[in-house]
């Protein structure tokens, strides 16, 4: 998974990383943060901003760029076990190797009509590659217990891949931003903008941090 982030981030120039290529044996020669996440495992430390602007459909017919569609939104986290900021690090233990994201996404998908199915590309938050994982679990990508095998067919590719995902490198070779590049590079993919272009796409999931209250934007080609 960094591999393949580092490789869209290859042509990205807004990329902190993007000149550093990344191979799996540096990956695997790197140092171990907390086994099993590696050092290029884990996101970047990054100074940066970006913006959004959200505003109707009507006023959005007027602007120089095609607009792109909030299809649905939704945030949450496991029933039963609030908001605090800590709230995973007593859950119960059917959850704990989970992103806690599914019963919030099955919201998401009810709200839109949509299913894992209906995504042409995502952006997933990655401050580690194991919420990733998890997340493409508790999204319904996959099965339970079968992101690994998802991740390794070369699923979240740009070129091949089922589920093109961080097609600008995400907070692991982007830069990290706290997700709201995420929403930014979700907007440029619908657009045909993304320096990592999946043709066609039509439907983009964008996700924020796993493990903590989570929240997603399911984004539409307008």
């Amino acid at each position: 998974m960094a591999v393949t982030f580092r490789e869209h981030a290859s042509r990205n120039p807004r990329a902190v990383m993007g000149a550093r290529p990344l191979t799996l044996e540096d990956h695997q020669a790197s140092p171990m943060i907390a086994d099993p996440h590696r050092l290029f495992d884990c996101c970047l430390e990054s100074d940066g901003a970006c913006a959004v602007v959200v505003t109707t459909r009507e006023r959005a017919r007027d602007l120089a760029k095609p607009a792109v569609e909030i299809l649905a939104s939704e945030q949450g986290t496991p029933k039963g076990y609030g908001f605090g900021p800590f709230t995973n690090a007593n859950i119960a233990d059917e959850l704990y190797a989970t992103g806690g994201c599914e019963e919030m996404a099955g919201r998401l998908w009810r709200k839109s009509g949509l299913g894992p199915s209906d995504v042409d590309v995502a952006q997933l938050y990655d401050h580690f590659t194991g919420c990733v994982l998890m997340q493409i679990e508790d999204y319904g990508f996959c099965e339970r217990g079968e992101g690994g095998p998802f991740i390794e067919s070369g699923a979240l590719a740009w070129q091949g891949g089922s589920l093109p995902t961080n097609t600008h490198g995400g907070s692991l070779s982007e830069a990290y931003i706290h997700g709201l590049n995420h929403v930014v590079e979700g907007v440029r993919s619908l657009r045909g903008e993304s320096t990592s272009p999946v043709e066609g796409a039509e439907v983009c999931l964008v996700t924020s941090a796993a493990c903590v209250p989570s929240s997603a934007v399911l984004l539409g080609k307008a």
